[in-house]
């Protein structure tokens, strides 16, 4: 995925001139590990049984606990969900970083810089998850954005798994602006599948019903800048394909490659 991203950002600039970018529709065909994926009839992903998760704290270890038991809760529902259809598991890794990272880490995966004032979580090589924690999951009170984070990615890790990551990088494209809004299908895919895991997980592991309203916020924030490139898509797509995810269940419903393309814009 990250490679095409990166043809992604190479190509952008034809839309930060005025004039350049016009909407047109791009249908993603002849590709159905995207539009015909065995994921998409799996049917729903259960109701999750993991423990409760640990307390957050205010910690870098108590953090690191938290973020083990939330992999550890989605492996264990993911992993049995995938293997019931057929489809192939494999744990992904996961790496956690504190606030002071080695000097090797400061670009990580394929060359992207790292947010030094924000925590992030990435996919990389479709194997593990980076986990990189500042101070702002450090000090907050509210672990709602940790679960975000880890979400999407975990949902990279199982796109990869299922080989719609490879669908993705085998698509053609004329130009940048349909290489972006591929980019933007496959993100947006990830955010629905997100919202999967959380309806899955959410009373198990504790969260309060109405922090789910949370996930929609966190989503939302997301957008591209006005004027940017489109990476990600505009707040109403964002939430859409997350609150789709989450009032479904099922991975099914996240098809945005056969989605129309205001949908994904």
């Amino acid at each position: 995925m990250k490679i095409r991203t990166i043809m992604a950002m190479a190509v952008a600039f034809i839309l930060l001139f005025p004039g350049t970018a016009t909407a047109f529709a791009y249908p993603v065909e002849d590709a159905p590990l995207l539009t015909g994926n065995p994921l998409y009839s799996a049917g729903k992903l259960p109701a999750a049984s993991c423990a409760r998760k640990p307390a957050k704290g205010k910690s870098l270890a108590s953090v690191k606990r938290h973020v083990k038991a939330l992999v550890t809760c989605m492996n264990d529902t993911w992993g049995p969900y995938l293997k019931q259809a057929d489809l192939s598991f494999v744990a992904p890794k996961v790496e956690m970083y504190g606030t002071t990272l080695e000097k090797k880490y400061e670009r990580y995966c394929f060359g992207a810089k790292m947010n030094p004032a924000k925590s992030e979580v990435v996919h990389c090589f479709g194997t593990f998850l980076s986990v990189h924690i500042r101070p702002d999951w450090i000090k907050s009170s509210d672990d709602v954005p940790i679960f975000a984070e880890l979400s999407s990615a975990y949902a990279e890790h199982v796109l990869s798994l299922v080989d719609i990551t490879e669908g993705y990088n085998a698509l053609h494209a004329d130009n940048g602006d349909e290489i972006l809004e591929q980019l933007r299908r496959f993100n947006l895919q990830a955010k629905c599948l997100g919202g999967v895991t959380a309806r899955s997980m959410w009373s198990a592991l504790g969260y309060p019903a109405k922090d789910a309203r949370r996930l929609l916020d966190l989503a939302k924030a997301e957008a591209d800048p006005k004027g940017k490139p489109r990476y990600f898509g505009k707040s109403a797509n964002l939430v859409h394909w997350t609150k789709r995810g989450y009032s479904t269940a099922n991975p099914g419903s996240c098809k945005t490659w056969t989605a129309p393309s205001a949908k994904v814009s």
